[in-house]
């Protein structure tokens, strides 16, 4: 694969930026005062209590804007991003507004409908390998190596939860078969859009780990909000061995990160961007809204998950995608349940 648009600005520390930015301030002040204040709320028992939901939801809700905030002051310019063609009817002079109406209406029947979701996980699915098929000649080894790599380590990072029944044998195979695909089509359209990165395409493997681990600093008071919130179960005895808080997370961070980040974000802002000639910025916009919210409305179709995992943890997860590179978005999916089966590790210690 040529080379790929990779964010230069793969962490904060890049170009010695001045820290004394409003939105920095604000982002560093906010990430303090709510990892402390989680802390001591999870210290206090808070996961077995249900307490304090209202100052939980505030705290999230206030970081959540400072984080995007944050990251929509920092990274490439988005005006820069190409114009991109039409791909839908591209003789007919409405045809670029086609994909809009479609994924308008898919947002529909996912917040409606049960069966949408599986409808729009077999889109995406057939929308991998219709690019695989269309765009062959570009593919290259090392991603073939990459994905199936990032697919091995997903695997062996989610298999003390299916081997406990904590996730289901069709979920587990459903996702991990298709991340080699999707981590390569995912490259392509990379490509061709010029939105976000992989640095592990580019080589830059220093830079990956780099990203990885400010994605997860970036998401800890996210990761003590869902802990405190209870995820990912109160009664889950098998959790007893130190290493399992850190390799579960491996297999949501990397399944999930490439069918609803890499995948859905990339391929929402190629359809939607020739709609949005002038201003790239509403595509990336609709493209991380339409990720975010059907990915809070597949945990299940209820206010507080709209709210919560759609807007509160899948909208920031697509924007750091967006605006970084994929790295980050695992790093931030990673922590984000890593604390919480770092917590059930602690509670099943503490009572043996």
């Amino acid at each position: 694969m040529v080379n790929q648009p990779v964010v230069e600005e793969s962490s904060p520390e890049s170009h010695q930026p001045s820290w004394f930015e409003p939105h920095r301030i604000a982002l560093i002040i906010i990430w303090l005062l709510v990892t402390g204040v989680l802390v001591v709320l999870l210290a206090q028992g808070v996961r077995q209590t249900d307490q304090f939901g209202t100052l939980r939801s505030l705290l999230q809700a206030a970081y959540v804007l400072a984080l995007l905030w944050y990251l929509a002051r920092t990274g490439p310019p988005i005006h820069q991003l190409d114009e991109l063609p039409s791909r839908v009817l591209p003789r007919w002079k409405y045809g670029v507004w086609v994909p809009v109406a479609g994924i308008a209406l898919l947002l529909v029947l996912v917040a409606l409908s049960d069966d949408a979701m599986f409808l729009l996980l077999l889109l995406l699915m057939i929308a991998t390998l219709w690019i695989l098929v269309a765009w062959r000649r570009e593919i290259r080894m090392r991603p073939l190596y990459q994905g199936l790599a990032a697919a091995v380590v997903a695997y062996l990072g989610g298999l003390p939860a299916l081997k406990n029944g904590f996730i289901g044998m069709t979920t587990f195979y459903g996702l991990l078969v298709f991340v080699p695909l999707m981590y390569v089509a995912g490259g392509l359209l990379i490509q061709r859009t010029g939105l976000a990165g992989i640095q592990l395409l580019a080589g830059r493997y220093a830079g990956a780990l780099r990203s990885f681990l400010w994605g997860c600093l970036l998401f800890v008071p996210l990761g003590l909000i869902n802990a405190a919130e209870g995820s990912p179960g109160m009664d889950i005895p098998w959790v007893t061995h130190w290493w399992m808080p850190l390799s579960l997370p491996f297999f949501s961070g990397i399944a999930e990160e490439a069918w609803f980040r890499l995948l859905l974000v990339g391929l929402g802002y190629f359809l939607l961007r020739p709609a949005f000639r002038t201003h790239p910025a509403a595509a990336v916009l609709a493209a991380v809204l339409f990720s975010g919210i059907v990915f809070g409305l597949g945990h299940g179709r209820t206010l507080d998950t709209f709210l919560t995992t759609g807007l509160l943890y899948g909208v920031p997860l697509a924007v750091v995608f967006a605006r970084r590179d994929w790295e980050h978005a695992i790093g931030a999916h990673y922590m984000i349940n890593m604390i919480p089966w770092a917590m059930v590790f602690l509670q099943n210690w503490y009572t043996l």
